[in-house]
């Protein structure tokens, strides 16, 4: 079968892997991440990145599995590639729902034990100031870097004989002919290459990096109700080392008051540094949740959050609302982190991968209907 995927990023990467694993001709496309961020007029990556967390405890059973599933795989990536990826540092996640969480992860394997506000100033330096439950996952949680995943992902996918090329795809009309099938694995930009638009909502956020000294102590770390009552919650990535040489703990979040956007709006907003009030309520939040520490710069970037109604991730054939041209590929997509999905993209990419493999729902654990795409 000869099979491209669009989209060289965390979960296409990985697709392509495992269909040239499984010994189809693979085609993988994707620009490089640009040089210059504010010059660049193609679509945009959510890779490009030092630090995403990694985790089993999730909010749904769905994706402690397909967390569970990809962390299991973390090692033979990292040894076969030669790329180190994960840093397993421990995670903390304090949110009323956290019970539900541990339970989730617990049926894959996770440790996740309840834990006091008391302990965890004590042991990581965090000051949560909330009431809410809190528990602590040790390792394998902790973070990866995606875009040493990516390089990994694409490493092993050529060595098992696929072809990467660094293009904009700009129309499926684009792609070489004699293809059997298509997977658009492409974030916040893949929902226009089709006719019909999928149903999924884009928000633009801002990420702020927060230099300090590391004492290895800070874990990752989710909160809901963070200091600065413009954000429903936060989540941040310990220390790490970015390209700049800076060493830097990264923290998002959610704002209470959020706009969907368009693609279109998204190459402006990419072009730009984020949002002001957002930097600023993350940093008062790092400065809340860090009283200790001392930050000696501050930088912001910006980000996009891809959601689907559902909360999953859309893994499936849109032929019947986008139908190919007679005797053209058939076309699949898998789209829609919902802002969960760096940890578990090598799962959701062989889940894709699984599919035009065998054309049809293979998982006998992971219903089809979680993952149905939805058009608008």
């Amino acid at each position: 079968m000869q099979v491209a995927v669009v989209g060289r990023g965390l979960i296409g990467s990985a697709a392509a892997r495992h269909l040239a694993e499984a010994g189809h001709i693979v085609t993988l496309i994707g620009p490089d991440e640009p040089a210059v961020r504010t010059e660049w007029t193609g679509p945009f990556s959510s890779h490009p990145d030092e630090g995403r967390i990694t985790r089993m405890v999730g909010r749904s059973s769905t994706w402690s599995a397909l967390a569970a599933r990809s962390i299991g795989r973390y090692a033979d990536i990292e040894a076969r590639s030669g790329i180190k990826v994960h840093f397993p540092r421990a995670l903390a996640t304090a949110l009323p729902e956290v019970d539900e969480w541990q339970g989730n992860g617990a049926a894959f394997g996770s440790d996740a034990r309840p834990v006091n506000a008391d302990w965890l100033r004590e042991t990581t330096g965090i000051h949560t100031g909330v009431s809410h439950p809190i528990i602590w996952e040790g390792p394998p949680a902790g973070h990866i870097n995606p875009r040493h995943m990516v390089a990994a992902q694409c490493r092993l996918a050529e060595m098992a004989g696929a072809n990467v090329h660094k293009d904009v795809v700009n129309s499926l009309a684009d792609l070489p002919d004699g293809l059997d099938a298509v997977l658009l694995a492409t974030g916040a930009w893949g929902s226009e290459l089709l006719g019909p638009k999928l149903d999924v909502h884009r928000i633009p956020r801002t990420v702020v990096l927060a230099e300090m000294v590391d004492d290895g102590r800070i874990p990752s770390f989710i909160l809901r109700d963070p200091p600065d009552d413009r954000l429903n919650g936060i989540y941040w990535v310990p220390p790490v080392v970015y390209p700049d040489g800076r060493l830097c703990l990264k923290i998002g979040g959610e704002m209470r008051e959020a706009d969907v956007v368009d693609q279109t709006d998204l190459t402006a907003w990419f072009h730009a540094d984020g949002g002001a009030d957002e930097a600023e309520a993350l940093q008062n939040c790092v400065r809340g949740l860090l009283p200790d520490v001392e930050v000696t710069s501050w930088a912001q970037t910006p980000c996009v959050y891809t959601g689907t109604p559902s909360g999953d991730p859309y893994i499936g054939w849109v032929d019947e609302q986008s139908v190919p041209s007679a005797g053209g590929p058939r076309v699949a997509v898998a789209i829609g982190g919902n802002g969960s999905a760096a940890k578990s993209s090598d799962e959701i990419g062989r889940l894709a991968a699984e599919l035009v493999s065998e054309g049809d729902w293979a998982d006998s654990e992971l219903p089809a209907q979680t993952f149905t795409p939805v058009f608008a």
